[in-house]
């Protein structure tokens, strides 16, 4: 194939490239969403143009070549690519990238076959254009290697070109400022390949740097015409450009989490306080609006629904009523009556819920979208799920839309994910995500649970100085050591120094080694008093996180505002605590539970001052510790529900 019928069917060689990207295509991990930043590069330009296209370019040039026989006429040359850039990458196969700047498409004409008496003519010209491109991004098996593709739109900076007839190369040209029948405006198509490299994944602001190395190709077509021939394609100026070169980019991240302070010796000016419950309490009765998650993990390699989820016939389903979970503690499967075992067995009922408010709300509808490596796994998962609704409840299948892809509308982990947790990531993904418009159809069940190990009833150790730290609380026959810790603040369960006495006096002594091995203790004492609780009920309200570290409570703040805020009582105590399942490092996962605990009392202490009630507020995070989760990180649903922010509202006593 000549070089310019390859020039003319560029086109389809950079379809056939991006129908092999997506062929090598695989689920991406979420970074940086949103960035920005530079790019530049070198042009390596092959024009492709008629004979009678050069011709009316100037009367000299014209004159010489006015006995011209050949009919294509090839170039090459290097020209400059720069400009600015902005790019959405949420994570998943796609995303997009807008690139805007100078695109220099100067060439040099060296192998024309024309006789000239003269001998060793030479033609070049120089062709600068403001290109805005807006490309998909497609990323292919990695959150990093990815491919572009989309269109090119130019408009004119300027044109000049050099003719220089004869043998000597030095001689002066003939140059004018412009070449006539240019397009002030032209088209065409481009792609390429780019590898993200993160230069400071270890950045404390957040802030993501990425230096990308890139090779594009592009296609400039009518760049100009023949006014004589204007409908001929093979007479016209089209150039292929092979683009190499480099982007700087930024986008905001999370915050890296700080490198742990280096241990120092003891400060002898250690300062510690023990805060105590001023009652501590057995039990206390607590309406919680419980949220309904609405994912259903299937088996591996299955795809018929789990037996976890309670399934029911037609008579069953035709009786069935939600409200029946607030009074009945069954799982489907036992009967208990712990509130974490009772909770579940309302997420195993998350079907029936569902199809007892389609009911209820007979213009609704809802998505169904099964998620699975197999795609056509994932659609058999999501239409076993609308069966049952159609089969056992009678919901009209036109109101159930079920779909199966590879990756999850919301799918769970991210390039930080540890090695080790990334069968529970993939565990999670095997699900069918039940999607609504309609909030009636998701919105939280409301449960009368007894809450029989209050987080008021804490004992808080908070501790300032430099060195690793444990605390010995002792009396009445109790005596315990808890640490080594290395954070400013500890929670002790106050039960469990109390024990079965209705009052004691106990003594806290606080030890802080530093680096040198040196020590230093302080103590002081404290009284922990056993209360019997009048018939007053709280309220608990759960805040559900996806597996995703950028979200913030933000997402939340709207019905923080309008539907938590309005109902809690002036006077009352609200304590605040986050959590987070066991996937990721222990680090993190502890600081982004605190972070997230102080973000929602921020939110809430912003609208009670706003409607003008007073509340004391207390806010803290567990991050992953087992010992204060809700639900077992065993299976994938116990980790979702354990990705909590919990509100706890006391009324004043």
């Amino acid at each position: 194939m000549k070089r310019s019928q390859f020039l003319h069917r560029s086109p389809l060689v950079l379809a056939a490239l991006f129908a092999v990207g997506i062929a090598t295509s695989a689920n991406a991990q979420q970074s940086s969403p949103w960035r920005f930043g530079i790019f530049g590069g070198m042009n390596f330009n092959i024009v492709g143009t008629g004979a009678q296209t050069l011709q009316g370019i100037g009367t000299e040039f014209d004159q010489a070549h006015q006995n011209g026989t050949t009919d294509i006429i090839d170039g090459t040359g290097l020209g400059f690519y720069t400009g600015l850039m902005g790019e959405y990458n949420p994570g998943g196969l796609l995303g997009a990238q807008l690139r805007a700047g100078l695109d220099d498409r100067r060439v040099g004409f060296n192998d024309w076959d024309v006789t000239d008496p003269s001998g060793n003519t030479r033609f070049s010209a120089r062709m600068t254009y403001f290109s805005v491109e807006p490309l998909l991004r497609v990323n292919l098996g990695s959150p990093d290697f990815h491919m572009t593709v989309g269109p090119l739109l130019s408009f004119k900076v300027s044109t000049e070109y050099d003719y220089i007839p004869g043998r000597d190369e030095t001689s002066p040209g003939i140059k004018t400022g412009d070449i006539p029948n240019t397009s002030s405006f032209t088209y065409g198509v481009g792609g390429g390949f780019g590898y993200d490299i993160n230069i400071n994944s270890k950045s404390a602001s957040g802030t993501r740097w990425y230096l990308t190395p890139f090779i594009d190709a592009s296609y400039m077509m009518d760049q100009r015409k023949n006014n004589d021939r204007p409908t001929d394609r093979n007479d016209t100026w089209v150039t292929t450009s092979i683009r190499g070169g480099f982007q700087l980019k930024f986008g905001s991240g999370p915050a890296a989490l700080a490198a742990a302070p280096p241990i120092v010796e003891a400060a002898s000016d250690m300062t510690m306080q023990v805060r105590v419950p001023p009652s501590v309490v057995e039990a206390r009765k607590v309406v919680e609006f419980f949220p309904l998650r609405n994912y259903l993990f299937f088996d591996p390699n299955a795809t018929a629904l789990p037996s976890k989820y309670v399934q029911l016939n037609p008579a069953q389903a035709s009786a069935f009523d939600e409200k029946v979970l607030m009074e009945a503690p069954s799982t489907g499967t036992s009967v208990t009556t712990t509130r974490s075992q009772r909770q579940m067995g309302v997420y195993y009922n998350a079907m029936n819920v569902v199809g007892d408010r389609m009911r209820d709300n007979p213009a609704t509808t809802i998505r169904l979208v099964g998620s699975a490596p197999d795609k056509d796994d994932a659609l058999v998962m999501a239409t076993s799920v609308k069966n049952y609704l159609v089969s056992s409840f009678g919901i009209d299948a036109s109101r159930i839309s079920a779909e199966g892809q590879q990756r999850a509308p919301h799918a769970s982990g991210t390039r930080a994910t540890p090695k080790e947790d990334l069968d529970l990531v993939a565990e999670e993904n095997r699900r069918v995500e039940v999607l609504s418009t309609d909030l009636n159809i998701l919105k939280p069940v409301q449960l009368e649970t007894v809450q029989q190990d209050p987080f008021d009833n804490d004992i808080v150790v908070m501790v300032n100085g430099n060195g690793q730290w444990t605390a010995r609380i002792s009396g009445e026959g109790f005596s315990k050591t808890y640490g080594p810790y290395s954070g400013s603040s500890e929670h002790i369960d106050a039960k469990e120094v109390l024990q079965n006495r209705q009052s004691g006096n106990y003594t806290a002594e606080i030890t802080m080694v530093g680096a040198d091995g040196k020590t230093i203790t302080k103590t002081t004492t404290f009284q922990l008093v056993k209360k019997e609780l009048p018939p007053i009920v709280g309220q608990r309200f759960s805040i559900l996180f996806e597996f995703d570290e950028s979200k913030t409570v933000q997402t939340y703040d709207q019905f923080l505002r309008q539907q938590v805020a309005p109902m809690i009582p002036a006077g009352s105590t609200i304590v605040i605590h986050g959590h987070t399942d066991i996937v990721g490092e222990t680090d993190y996962n502890y600081d982004l539970a605190t972070r997230r605990a102080t973000e929602t009392q921020k939110v809430l202490q912003d609208e009670m001052q706003k409607i003008g009630r007073t509340v004391k507020f207390d806010s803290y995070g567990f991050g992953e510790d087992e010992s204060r989760a809700s639900f077992a990180n065993t299976a994938p649903e116990g980790r979702y529900y354990n990705r909590t922010v919990m509100i706890e509202v006391i009324p004043n006593q």
